[in-house]
């Protein structure tokens, strides 16, 4: 009996063990929802968060949630619920897939009437059915010798890894490292999340090891935006760029800043083409329109394009002569021009994000626009009729990769991410050397300590861009008593950066003031003025250059009205604006010569051209011992 009672009491414990053991038998076997997406992200090469601080899952673990939240992002995967992610649920083999397809962001819809191939196929749950249906068109399902293709059936290991294998093999890539506005920022800055271009590149480099069919390009705005650009008029980028092996790039509107004799010279300077097809010179074109890369047996044409803005965003001095035609009829001229030439049209644009949209929409025969100009952030390349569109933000702090696939030669998607800094992120040797070099040449003039303040100083692109600001203040007082006029008006728009408080030095200022522009006194008729004040709000609430910033002026404008019709008050030093008198007025040379689209200030009179640098008036200002102004009603909106 004794004998009996310890048999059963064995038998009992194994078959305790038995219930208790099974999870860990079957995760040897199957996948589960988290294992395929860490596996699939992982595949892709996607660069994913170092932390995940607001991923809304609950049942996500520290160590899964950078790539549940990549897979978020990209529109790859989505939540069970609201909360939860699923992470340990077994995955079927229809649901990978989906996955894996959603990841290729395909051009077209493959026929379903392939699942009349497998007994099966109809088993296949509809939300699935384009899935399956592209993955069987492109090799990366393949039926069994029972003609099933087991859509329902739990996915093994072994299935993850040839599915993923498939992918590899199967899917040719075009690769593209993209950089756009980083505005002179060569130098990493943790705090505000700029790589710097030592890091940008190691990945770069990284990605050409990974995939020899690998450009590395840049959209615009590079050359000029800190002093440690500035000082050297855009040589260290060059230096730079020449270095990482770049393969083209197109120029924004602020490379023209320099004057457009020094752009020229940096086109020389540099050792890849600088491309725009929509700029001319006395009607002649001022740079090549494209160029044309062999990338493994395809020919790809870059194009470039430049925004035709650029003629009322950087100096008009350094344009004179120079038109931007429009970018849909040029793209349109230059397309047909490239048939029988390239295999596939890259668009390298600096033009903006709608514009961008819109050729997307409008000009058949484009297949990628890389763009900039506008500071987007698109996650992971946008499709529309025609062609794919991608932008990375701003300043080195995110870069993009943008792949062309191909299957059996024939482009089928794009898909791509972008980077970001976190500590893991290495930099490149010898481009931090050359980093390093311009930057020990410039700090010893930059770290002198001018000032010393106790507030912080707004000048977020967002804020300058849309409202009064204590730092927009600051510099227009700073304008107007430097030349003892009625009032001043400054553009949010060459205002770059914020002043933190404390010890101020000259690279603060020349970071925030960074354009060579220079106090001008003009004397204008108050109904100028106040078309002036018209024109700044005219785009409210959307963030405009133009937006202005003034001194010895209060004024109300009521959102709700037209453009042109908005500004209902205006003081001047206390007293009604009267629009038949004439005020001096100090501002910066480009908005006097009709920058930012002022063209009211072109009849002006100009009294009086300082010569002297917006940056050295704010200097001689905050070493004047003046009061530092409050943001205090100068500008108020009603019915925001």
């Amino acid at each position: 009996m004794h004998k009996m009672k310890k048999w059963m009491m064995l038998a009992c414990m194994f078959a305790v063990a038995f219930v208790l053991q099974p999870q860990a038998s079957e995760a040897s076997e199957y996948v589960t929802r988290g294992e395929f997406v860490q596996r699939l992200i992982t595949t892709l090469g996607v660069d994913i968060k170092s932390e995940v601080k607001d991923l809304p899952f609950t049942d996500v673990d520290p160590q899964l949630a950078p790539y549940v939240e990549a897979a978020i992002r990209l529109g790859i995967a989505n939540g069970k619920t609201e909360t939860t992610f699923a992470p340990n649920e077994k995955l079927t083999r229809e649901q990978a897939y989906v996955f894996l397809i959603r990841s290729l962001q395909l051009r077209h819809h493959y026929a379903t009437n392939v699942f009349k191939l497998y007994k099966d196929g109809a088993t296949t749950k509809p939300w699935a059915q384009q899935s399956l249906a592209a993955a069987l068109h492109l090799g990366l399902l393949q039926g069994y010798s029972d003609k099933t293709i087991r859509p329902q059936q739990w996915l093994t290991v072994e299935q993850a890894k040839t599915i993923l294998k498939r992918y590899n093999t199967n899917i040719e890539k075009i690769t593209f490292i993209h950089t756009n506005d980083t505005h002179g920022r060569i130098i990493a800055n943790e705090k505000n999340g700029e790589m710097g271009f030592a890091k940008i590149a190691k990945i770069a480099q990284d990605a050409r090891k990974k995939n020899k069919q690998t450009l590395l390009v840049d959209l615009g705005d590079t050359f000029h935006g800190t002093t440690y650009v500035n000082l050297n008029s855009g040589q260290a980028v060059v230096d730079l760029m020449n270095a990482m092996k770049y393969d083209a790039m197109v120029p924004g509107n602020h490379d023209f800043n320099y004057g457009q004799n020094r752009l020229l010279e940096l086109k020389q300077a540099v050792q890849f083409p600088v491309v725009s097809g929509n700029i001319y010179k006395d009607g002649k074109p001022f740079l090549p329109a494209y160029t044309i890369k062999q990338v493994g047996n395809k020919k790809i044409a870059l194009v470039g394009l430049t925004a035709t803005d650029t003629a009322v965003k950087t100096n008009p001095a350094g344009i004179v002569g120079i038109t931007f035609a429009d970018e849909e009829a040029t793209l349109k001229q230059l397309v047909s021009e490239l048939k029988g030439k390239a295999d596939h049209i890259v668009v390298l644009s600096h033009s903006g994000l709608q514009t961008d949209e819109k050729l997307a929409n409008n000009v058949s025969g484009v297949d990628v626009i890389l763009g900039g100009h506008s500071h987007d952030t698109i996650e992971a390349p946008k499709k529309f009729k025609y062609a794919y569109v991608s932008q990375a933000f701003e300043y080195g702090k995110a870069l993009g990769q943008t792949n062309l696939l191909f299957y059996k030669g024939k482009l089928i998607g794009v898909n791509g991410f972008l980077y970001r800094d976190h500590a893991t992120k290495q930099e490149d040797a010898a481009i931090r050397s050359i980093v390093d070099t311009y930057k020990n040449t410039t700090d010893s003039t930059l770290q002198q300590v001018i000032a010393t303040i106790d507030v912080n100083l707004d000048g977020e692109r967002a804020n300058v861009r849309t409202k009064e600001t204590n730092l927009g203040n600051l510099i227009a007082d700073a304008m107007r008593q430097a030349l003892q006029t009625d009032v001043a008006l400054t553009n949010g728009g060459g205002i770059r950066a914020s002043i933190p408080k404390g010890d101020v030095t000259r690279n603060h200022i020349l970071t925030t003031l960074p354009f060579a522009n220079t106090l001008v006194k003009v004397s204008m008729s108050g109904a100028d003025l106040k078309k002036a004040l018209e024109h700044g709000v005219r785009l409210y609430p959307e963030q405009n250059g133009g937006f202005p910033h003034v001194s010895g002026i209060r004024f109300t404008f009521d959102a709700t009205k037209p453009a042109g019709s908005r500004v209902t008050s205006v003081e001047v030093n206390g007293q009604p604006l009267d629009e038949t008198k004439t005020y001096t007025v100090a501002t910066n040379d480009f908005i006097a010569k009709g920058g930012d689209g002022y063209d009211m200030f072109k009849s002006s009179t100009i009294e009086f051209d300082s010569g002297e640098l917006l940056s050295t008036v704010v200097m001689n200002y905050l070493q004047s011992d003046k009061p530092i102004p409050t943001v205090e009603g100068r500008i108020t909106v009603v019915n925001q």
